[in-house]
């Protein structure tokens, strides 16, 4: 089961004729993405990539079936695009823009909540399931198919955590960059509880920071819940707030994850381990 997105999902793009919209659009499509539409208002009838485009979602959802929308609009329109997206019942909503004022991601996460709707972001890279399908401003440059489930905050930190498997020759099942900004539609939480069901992810890599309480959350879930696979985590960005990141690494420790303190350790923890078996 994959997480969020696979080979046939169909992926809306909001934002499409951006700049950003256009360039990550092109890198999709590449990855053999099905982007079958995108929206930018007063943009009808022109195309991207061949990709035809609406003014409105309730205009694309009209003539294509629509699993996914990405959302790469200025952060002054993400409110407007994301309850746009939710109102046509777009099952999963990936916010790539960030820096959202907290009210406005609080009112997207409410109707979203509300519809039964997945909200990643703002702030997200994206989702990427290699040589499936990828979604968002991800990069695949470090990646090859594997078994480990990486989940991080800010955009980057999931590049970090796929080069030090890579110089160890380990692949990835799913990435999903939940978003860097202080208030985000999705946690550790929830993706966790997908990857443990997900058989093709084995061993799960928490890219953690300082701020927030998400990986409190998760790691009171990892211990409560009895956990079933192993899971690695890395404090991102830990100065100024050594104190924070050690009372999270105690919490995640005492629920019985591996912390690392070298980010490179991660890939030589998951061979060696693969070795031994």
């Amino acid at each position: 089961m994959s997480v969020f997105i696979d080979k046939s999902t169909r992926v809306l793009i909001q934002g499409i004729t951006t700049t950003e919209g256009r360039q990550q659009t092109s890198l999709m499509l590449e990855y053999k993405t099905e982007v079958v539409a995108g929206v930018t208002p007063g943009r009808y009838g022109q195309e991207v990539m061949g990709v035809p485009v609406y003014d409105k979602v309730s205009e694309a959802v009209k003539r294509h079936n629509i699993d996914l929308s990405a959302i790469f609009v200025p952060k002054n329109a993400v409110l407007d695009a994301a309850i746009e997206a939710i109102n046509e019942k777009i099952p999963v909503l990936v916010i790539i823009t960030g820096d959202i004022p907290v009210t406005e991601t609080i009112k997207i996460k409410k109707l979203a909540a509300k519809n039964g709707i997945s909200v990643i972001g703002p702030g997200s890279a994206g989702i990427l399931i290699p040589e499936k399908s990828k979604v968002g401003i991800i990069s695949n440059e470090y990646v090859s198919s594997g078994e480990v489930g990486i989940i991080s905050r800010s955009k980057e930190n999931e590049k970090r955590i796929c080069q030090s498997l890579y110089k160890e020759e380990v692949g990835v099942s799913t990435i999903v960059s939940l978003g860097g900004d202080n208030i985000i539609g999705t946690g550790f939480v929830e993706i966790l509880k997908m990857l443990e069901d997900d058989e093709d992810t084995q061993v799960v890599v928490i890219g953690g920071e300082t701020k927030g309480r998400l990986e409190e959350d998760a790691a009171r879930y990892i211990q409560e819940s009895g956990y079933s696979k192993p899971v690695i985590a890395y404090i991102f960005k830990k100065e100024p707030d050594n104190g924070m990141a050690a009372e999270k690494e105690k919490m995640f420790r005492e629920a019985g994850v591996t912390v690392v303190d070298d980010i490179w350790e991660i890939g030589q923890i998951i061979s060696e381990a693969t070795i031994e078996e």
